[in-house]
């Protein structure tokens, strides 16, 4: 076990809390530099934030196989036991913010590239490694690496979240998409006295917020607009503000809200509801103007779930409870599912999906281990397929 826990402690001592992926990238990029047959890459999503992509090459052409994980976490927060980038261990565990989500799966994918390489493994095609910025705001690295056509031509991505709940290993192959949004209201201010002589700000806030949730209700109670393994598209407003005073007409107010979506009714339709009424609510002079803005876009993903790649996964692990099974919330699914049509996608990872973000996070070290051996079996089957 010793062996495998130096790369990890030195990923969770690097603090990339939003931020500062380039030197995590950079001590991948060290890791591989005295190996032939390597290339490395970086990728700038942000001054200091960097991608990398690391490739190795096999014995003949063939398939292209990645792992995929985010270089940043999510604030340490107050409260910890431990120093929360120690990587400190204790009775089988690592704790330590990124344990869990998610530089033990970043780690163990290094780790089972490392081996192949020092095995001197023949195997046909390619593996890379993805290692990418702002997973948690945004994913503005995976979008940077598929729009700027770094991924054309990848078969198959594994991506290294924490996916063990409940007993079991989950194999997850397809997720929610998710819409952050704002919409501001400009009016005009005015004595409470004489409101008529104002544009009441919150008052047509207030409107907004009923007919869009009329129309989203609809949308979910839709037997059209239903997946079998997602459910539905939902809205929820969550953050409301405005006004100053108690005796002032407010002129301005806003909403924030989140879209969870489905294919079936994914994010092209859903923010035309947030624009028509917008549109519609704007013919009124009478009311204050309404503006939109979209703080994030993530389209739902749904690969299929009998592919050569989930195939792979689960004859590596044959000790593992694997089971297929969709994940409600978003991860980076929704950027790598616009590869190309036939691209085959998995998520799954060493770690409790519970740990994520909490205080004291750990990864149990022999379910990391574990997942070292599992990650390079896939990896090696898949391309002999």
């Amino acid at each position: 076990m010793e062996k495998y826990i130096d790369i990890l402690r030195d990923l969770i001592q690097i603090q990339s809390v939003n931020d500062n992926e380039k030197k995590v990238a950079e001590y991948i990029q060290g890791l591989f530099k005295d190996y032939d047959n390597v290339e490395t890459e970086l990728v700038e999503s942000y001054p200091g934030r960097d991608n990398i992509i690391v490739k190795i090459k096999g014995k003949e052409e063939g398939k292209i196989f990645a792992f995929s994980g985010h270089l940043d976490v999510v604030e340490a927060g107050e409260g910890w036991t431990q120093d929360p980038f120690s990587g400190h261990v204790e009775d089988g565990k690592m704790y330590g913010r990124g344990t869990s989500d998610m530089k033990g799966g970043l780690a163990a994918s290094i780790y089972a590239i490392l081996e192949i390489l020092e095995e001197g493994s023949n195997f046909p095609g390619e593996i890379w490694l993805l290692g990418t910025v702002g997973e948690e705001v945004g994913m503005k690295g995976a979008l940077d690496l598929v729009e700027g056509k770094h991924l054309d031509g990848v078969d198959a991505i594994l991506i290294s979240e924490p996916t063990k709940r409940d007993g079991e290993n989950q194999a997850i192959f397809a997720s929610k998409g998710s819409i952050m949004y704002e919409v501001k209201a400009k009016g005009k201010a005015a004595h409470s006295s004489m409101p008529e002589i104002g544009i009441n700000a919150i008052m047509t806030i207030v409107d907004y917020i009923k007919n869009v949730q009329d129309e989203f209700d609809k949308v979910t109670a839709n037997p059209d607009y239903q997946n079998e393994h997602l459910g539905s598209t939902l809205n929820v407003f969550s953050i409301i503000e405005g006004g100053i005073q108690f005796n002032s007409v407010p002129d301005f107010a806003s909403i924030k809200g989140n879209i969870r979506t489905v294919p079936e009714f994914g994010s092209e339709e859903s923010i035309k509801i947030l624009q028509d009424a917008i549109d519609e609510n704007n013919k009124d002079e009478s009311k204050a103007k309404l503006s939109l803005d979209l703080v994030q876009v993530l389209d739902p993903a749904e690969a299929d779930r009998d592919t050569d790649l989930i195939n792979a996964l689960k004859e590596s692990a044959p000790d593992k409870i694997v089971q297929v099974r969709p994940l409600t919330g978003t991860c980076e699914l929704s950027r790598y599912t616009h590869i190309s049509d036939d691209i085959q996608l998995v998520v799954y990872g060493p770690g409790l999906t519970k740990n994520a973000h909490i205080i004291d996070e750990y990864i149990e070290l022999d379910e990391y281990k574990d997942a070292i051996e599992t990650f390079k079996n896939t990896a090696l089957k898949f391309l002999s397929k």
